[in-house]
């Protein structure tokens, strides 16, 4: 059996709630107020089984201006609209709006039930149906049937059924394979049962039992029970009307506008990217920063309006690309439809759909790059969604998370990366994660820009410590694996590997002055014949053109003398005859000591001390005790 919802439309007290009573024996006007003056303030829901084993739910909206909000509150899951005209009437300002409504939501399916013919003869009838084929005009709901019926006394009501049969067969499927996405209209408490929700299952498939949250709350529960029309259920699928009792949440946690989710499948946010349309009938243009009021799902937010392009959108208008800055957090779903209502006075103004539902940052006005993303999320094509979620948050991903992201079966994402790979707007890690052009040109420009700092500001040293670039590329784009990044930064020629941790500019070599060659050649002889005797740097005196800090900087980086302290350097062929010292004690019965070394050297305590500590240091030996070492592994 498919199931549907039906939501009715229309202006107040056109008969809607008797409509529905006539088709279902269900008064919808379930509030002791409703009731006591005959008008419909909140959602009511009954249920109707249509021809070709097609079940629907029905929700009824009310129709007064004054409870709009409530209405939208429960058009969000409409499949099929049921649009109520009296014949004695015609159009009125509501049915307008309700059709505005339903225009911006995607409603394309949807009868007309023209109703209280019973009080109008077949000319008033007529007039009716040619001023509602009018209004529908330049809607999606333009050539739906115009069925003539009386609640009171039954007339038409068999075709009506008919007519929406036929127009919830061509309602497009829900898909139960997405995950759980259920709007709440209601909440309340059952003695001997807790908290209970309602609402429509617009997505997924849920069980009895299921884990599920609710955002933006971040409240976790499970679905103990499930009921869908009063019937106990252990499935329900898309298109369902739900009461899910939730265990271990009290209700006064849980308000209309937040919605039941499989866990980890929504998330709370304050920033929307959104592509807008302004309905013709739009009373005013929208200007940047203008406040809104935003209907998402059952439930409203107030925000900014930010316009990407231009500095106002007119009525008509279309593809608008914008974002949201949200008063308060909501949990919306990519490629959800929503409804813009001005701030004051009340009216429903345009809508659009969510193409980012959580962007990581505030887009600038006549920011090429982030219009050229809405683009391609509004194209929807494989390549454009990939593409825009990797460029759109500066990060790298897996393909399974890029999955999760852009709502499409892993073989197709596969597919665009790889297509976006050849295309060089997008790289792959080797850790099998990825991330965009854009990512990568901020990447390879922030590493060239601290590495060609490092080299002016350090000029006699060969190679800047690979951790220098942690924290500047960390700013730039968000990467997990820094060695895998490195490893991509010396594929893409950005920078050139230098033992022992090290990376500098492929072009870059240090500069010897040319006053200064002597000086090297002078104090490396003098390294060299002092052999376990060194002096120290402040040993040299030469004239002032000649900085000896530096000197001792090229030599060390040139691998002539090693550097043990700042005052401590021993030539590389001194340092070479320790580290076999070192290699011949770790195998004789002594072992590696301070006293060991030094007799082995016949060097001093002052030198095989920081010696020692150096190649512990380096990983070339690991101390055991106060007095012991072994050469650590590798060495």
């Amino acid at each position: 059996m498919r199931h549907v919802i039906v939501g009715t439309a229309g202006h107040v007290d056109h008969g809607k709630t008797t409509l529905i009573r006539a088709l279902t024996g269900v008064n919808t006007d379930r509030l002791a107020e409703e009731q006591a003056r005959g008008m419909t303030i909140d959602l009511g829901f009954a249920s109707l089984e249509l021809p070709g084993e097609i079940q629907a739910g029905i929700v009824d909206v009310p129709g007064h201006e004054k409870f709009v909000k409530n209405m939208l509150a429960g058009t969000g899951g409409v499949d099929v609209a049921l649009l109520v005209v009296a014949a004695d009437e015609g159009p009125m300002p509501q049915t307008r709006e309700h059709l505005d409504i339903l225009t911006v939501l995607g409603v394309a399916c949807g009868v007309v039930a023209l109703t209280k013919c019973d009080r109008a003869d077949p000319e008033l009838q007529e007039i009716a149906a040619l001023e509602t084929r009018s209004a529908l005009k330049n809607t999606p709901l333009a050539e739906i049937e115009i069925i003539p019926v009386s609640a009171e006394t039954g007339v038409g009501l068999d075709d009506l059924k008919r007519a929406l049969a036929e127009a919830a067969r061509s309602a497009p499927l829900r898909r139960s394979s997405d995950p759980v996405r259920l709007p709440v209209d209601r909440v309340f408490s059952l003695p001997g049962v807790g908290t209970v929700i309602t609402g429509t299952l617009v997505s997924g498939t849920l069980r009895a039992g299921d884990p599920v949250s609710l955002e933006p709350q971040g409240l976790s529960s499970k679905a103990r029970t499930l009921q869908t029309h009063t019937v106990k259920v252990d499935t329900v699928e898309p298109g369902m009307r739900v009461a899910v009792n939730l265990p271990g949440i009290e209700v006064e946690a849980i308000e209309r506008g937040c919605v039941l989710c499989a866990p980890g499948s929504l998330a709370p946010t304050s920033l929307l990217d959104v592509r807008l349309a302004l309905l013709p009938s739009a009373p005013r243009p929208l200007v940047h920063r203008d406040r809104v009021r935003v209907h998402l799902g059952t439930g409203e937010v107030l925000a900014r309006l930010v316009l990407l392009e231009r500095d106002e959108a007119r009525p008509g208008d279309i593809d608008i690309p914008a974002q949201l800055l949200l008063e308060s957090p909501a949990a919306p779903a990519r490629g959800e439809r929503l409804v813009l209502r001005t701030y004051s006075p009340q009216r429903a103004i345009g809508g659009g759909v969510v193409l980012d539902p959580s962007p990581t940052k505030r887009h600038k006005r006549g920011d090429g790059a982030a219009l050229e993303l809405f683009q391609a999320r509004a194209e929807g094509t494989g390549d454009g969604e990939v593409y825009a979620a990797l460029a759109g948050r500066n990060v790298d991903f897996s393909p399974a998370e890029l999955e999760k992201l852009v709502g499409k079966p892993a073989p197709d994402v596969i597919v665009a990366l790889e297509s976006l790979v050849s295309q060089h707007r997008a790289f792959v890690l080797t850790d099998g994660r990825y991330f965009s052009d854009v990512s990568a040109q901020r990447l390879k420009e922030t590493a060239r820009r601290v590495l060609e700092t490092y080299h002016r500001q350090n000029p006699y040293k060969k190679a800047m410590p690979r951790d220098g670039l942690r924290a500047p590329l960390s700013k730039a784009a968000s990467v997990k694996d820094f060695s895998a990044l490195t490893t991509w930064l010396i594929a893409q020629s950005v920078c050139v590997a230098e033992e022992p941790g090290g990376l500098r500019l492929p072009e870059w070599e240090i500069s010897v002055p040319p006053g200064w060659q002597k000086a090297l050649g002078e104090i490396e002889a003098v390294f060299q014949a002092a052999g376990y005797q060194p002096p120290g740097p402040r040993d040299f005196i030469y004239p002032k053109d000649i900085v000896i800090p530096a000197i001792f900087t090229i030599l060390t980086e040139s691998g002539t003398l090693v550097k043990l302290t700042d005052e401590l350097f021993l030539h590389k062929e001194t340092y070479a005859k320790a580290l076999e010292s070192v290699r011949k004690l770790a195998r004789s019965p002594d072992g590696i000591s301070v006293g060991s070394l030094r007799d082995a050297t016949g060097s001093s305590r002052k030198i095989v001390l920081p010696l020692l500590e150096h190649l512990d240091g380096i990983h070339f030996t690991r101390r055991i005790d106060d007095n012991k070492r072994v050469l650590a592994a590798g060495s």
